[in-house]
């Protein structure tokens, strides 16, 4: 078989394993399609901090993120959504200071309750 046939063959096997492997994720996802919105105040080779907050019915982008420590402005829940389809809910407490270590799998945050949560975040390099 030529290159280009090998390339073509894997090519449109991987664009069907991704239909096939996580369309509950992707349907998920839109589902909730308004972001949430973040404020960076400062970003340098040691730390991004600055605050994130989530009004009903929005979440932030996929991804992964690194260890992080997390104070509540406006407590609430949020629901970590895996790319893998697992959930979890974080409650954040009023006045709550937690630490993250780096997450090992994408993900988003979700804002399911029909209040805003709002934290000041601290990632770290």
């Amino acid at each position: 078989m030529r290159a280009t046939a090998v390339r073509s063959s894997c090519s449109a096997a991987l664009a069907i394993a991704s239909f096939i492997a996580v369309p509950s994720f992707a349907q998920d996802a839109t589902k909730h399609a308004v972001t949430a919105t973040a404020n960076t105040q400062i970003n340098n080779s040691r730390v991004t901090a600055g605050e994130s907050t989530w009004a009903p019915g929005t979440q932030n982008a996929i991804a992964t993120r690194p260890a992080r420590v997390i104070r509540t402005l406006v407590p609430g829940t949020l629901t970590v959504v895996y790319v893998d389809g697992r959930t979890e809910k974080r409650t954040f407490e009023p006045g709550g200071v937690y630490y993250f270590e780096p997450d090992t799998a994408a993900n988003y945050l979700r804002n399911d309750s029909s209040s805003e949560v709002k934290v000041y975040f601290v990632f770290l390099k």
